[in-house]
């Protein structure tokens, strides 16, 4: 911890939009470690700590603090006086690993207390904002570990999230095995954020109309949200999306249920085994959802014609950024609205080829182009990213869908072994879904679906959904 500290130099990071965007969020995910042999130096404490610490030098920015200066200009202020010190704590947990895996690692079997923050980015007991979390709980007998892993959407999306988790265990495994010149050797990171700037073409595509106008438009409210800091915004977002009480479950789409869908489909959408996944799943979710909302009476009033429907994309891949080390967010939402009549009907393959039909923009043209479009429009306007915020949040019904699956889940290995499961944490804002890397990277997709209770006790009873999503927990 000490050597962290000492290694920082002063220096200030400013974010983007392309950060701001999500600062409402953390990304806290959750690895399961077993003691397969029973050993008793299983992941010992200080070797997992002092790894922990001497990976943060590779990120500097973790031990800054988040500082906001006008309408959106936020950045990261790294003062090696006043180190805004990670959050890392261990203890120990009353469950046996065995337990966990006959309970299929569902929630309400974890210990107490794994994740000491929470889903929303809000201040912890110092006052401060911590720009990383790490819990460690020893499991009983030894059995194994519990390791819980936050950090800020600020500061990082989910490709970076999974990036410096696997550093830390690549970290912890050279010391391990006492190789410290290769730890020293390793290459570092990228965190300035004028590198996606230098990768965008020069050719622009323009917006669809829906993201322009959300993002463009002038909001006395958005412009309040962007300018209060970034604890009292986290405290007041907090607040709002506990209220909404969402219920979350987790789904597994195996191969052959995604074979069967395509099947299903394949009179109705000539180029059915070119469509992704991710397009087919974006949806057969959305109707899922909408459908169930109108069930349950979730809606924003009588006469709501249609749905604010987010779907945010990773850029990465079309700005050849994959071997860049970039840490931070390359992320764009595409903004759309749908309507409610068509997506309500009942799904079948005809709506639901339909449904596809529509969406069919929004999934395929995403190209560097358009991308490069959204930053100069966001990159002007550093209030931006408070807009859709603040649509969303106040709206009921109002969905996100993150397209893109989250990568290397279980590639987090401190040299005993992959994780035996990741997963989210559960409380999380209603009518969000993520695309999850299943165990056997193979068989599908996994998919965690949250929304109002009354609208997920629909979801549940959606015998279209069940047929292709089984239930994990």
């Amino acid at each position: 911890m000490d050597e962290f500290a000492r290694s920082l130099q002063p220096q200030v990071l400013p974010l983007s939009v392309l950060d701001t965007q999500g600062s409402f969020s953390n990304i806290p995910f959750v690895f399961f470690y077993e003691n397969k042999t029973g050993a008793a130096d299983f992941m010992p404490t200080d070797m997992l700590r002092d790894s922990f610490f001497r990976t943060m030098q590779f990120f500097p920015m973790f031990g800054g603090h988040l500082r906001s200066k006008g309408l959106g200009n936020v950045s990261i202020v790294i003062d090696p006086h006043k180190v805004n010190m990670p959050d890392y704590s261990e203890d120990s947990g009353d469950v046996h690993f065995d337990a966990l895996k006959e309970a299929r690692f569902r929630w309400s079997a974890w210990p107490d207390g794994v994740a000491t923050a929470g889903a929303m980015t809000k201040a912890g007991s110092t006052g401060e904002i911590k720009l990383i979390n790490v819990h460690v709980v020893r499991l009983k007998e030894n059995s194994g570990v519990i390791i819980y892993f936050s950090i800020p959407h600020y500061v990082v999306d989910g490709e970076s999230h999974m990036a410096v988790i696997r550093r830390w265990a690549e970290v912890y495994a050279l010391m391990h095995s006492g190789q410290q010149s290769a730890v020293d050797a390793l290459p570092g990171y990228t965190f300035d954020r004028a590198f996606i700037a230098k990768c965008l073409p020069e050719k622009r595509t323009p917006l669809n109309s829906e993201t322009q106008e959300t993002l463009g438009a002038h909001s006395y409210l958005a412009d309040l949200v962007a300018w209060i800091s970034p604890t009292l915004r986290g405290y007041l977002l907090d607040k709002v999306v506990s209220r909404q009480r969402a219920e979350t479950h987790l789904f597994h789409v195996s191969a052959a249920s995604i074979q069967s869908l395509r099947e299903s489909l394949r009179e109705h959408v000539a180029d059915i085994d070119g469509v992704s996944v991710n397009e087919l799943l974006l949806s057969l979710t959305t109707k899922t959802l909408v459908q169930s909302q109108q069930l349950a009476g979730c809606t924003d009033g009588r006469g709501q014609k249609t749905i604010p429907i987010a779907v945010i994309f990773e850029a990465r891949k079309l700005l050849n950024q994959e071997n860049a080390e970039f840490i931070g967010n390359v992320l764009m939402p595409k903004l759309t609205l749908q309507s409610i009549e068509d997506l309500a009907l009942p799904t079948s393959a005809e709506t639901l080829a339909k449904t596809m039909a529509g969406n069919s923009e929004t999934a395929r043209n995403f190209d560097a182009p358009l991308f490069g479009s959204f930053v100069d429009l966001v990159g002007g306007a550093p209030a931006s990213f408070a807009r859709p915020v603040v649509r969303y949040v106040r709206s009921k019904s109002a969905i996100s869908f993150v397209y893109d699956i989250m990568p290397d889940m279980y590639k987090a290995d401190f040299g005993l072994g992959r994780p035996e499961w990741v997963s989210p944490i559960q409380p999380f804002r209603a009518n969000a879904t993520l695309l999850l890397t299943p165990r056997d990277a193979a068989d599908g997709v996994d998919v965690f679906l949250t929304a109002y209770p009354k609208a997920m006790e629909e979801v549940l009873k959606n015998e279209y959904w069940t047929s292709v999503a089984q239930l994990i927990y």
